[in-house]
């Protein structure tokens, strides 16, 4: 057996974006892992997070107050790909230039009421 400790964790973070108010204390207590945007809303590293800073990340995870920052098993290479979806056709009315509803016919006179100051 080599003498070499594993470096990968097997867990990654992941962040729930329309829960997170962008409080920036996962990045105080993850600076390694975790970096703020212009707009103070964490980026996290890609890649598994490695055993030494395991529990710095459940800290981050735990000090969360919206609770958006949560550690998840990642998924093995072994794992088959997810299946795509069935592809959905367009729908015939949202085509590029068609719009959604019936098109006015050329011989009705648009609804408009008479603008009183251009009779003058």
């Amino acid at each position: 057996m080599s003498g070499r400790r594993p470096t990968d964790s097997g867990l990654r973070l992941e962040i729930d974006r329309i829960a997170c108010d962008a409080y920036g204390t996962c990045a105080e207590l993850l600076p390694e892992g975790i970096d703020l945007d212009e707009w103070g809303y964490p980026v996290i590293a890609p890649g598994n997070v490695p055993v030494h800073l395991v529990d710095l990340a459940r800290r981050a995870v735990d000090a969360c107050p919206v609770l958006a920052l949560r550690l998840v098993k990642a998924a093995s290479a072994a794992a088959p790909a997810p299946q795509p979806g069935p592809v959905l056709a367009p729908r015939p009315d949202r085509t590029e230039g068609t719009p959604p509803w019936p098109v006015r016919p050329p011989s009705r006179t648009p609804k408009r009421r008479p603008d009183p100051l251009r009779q003058r």
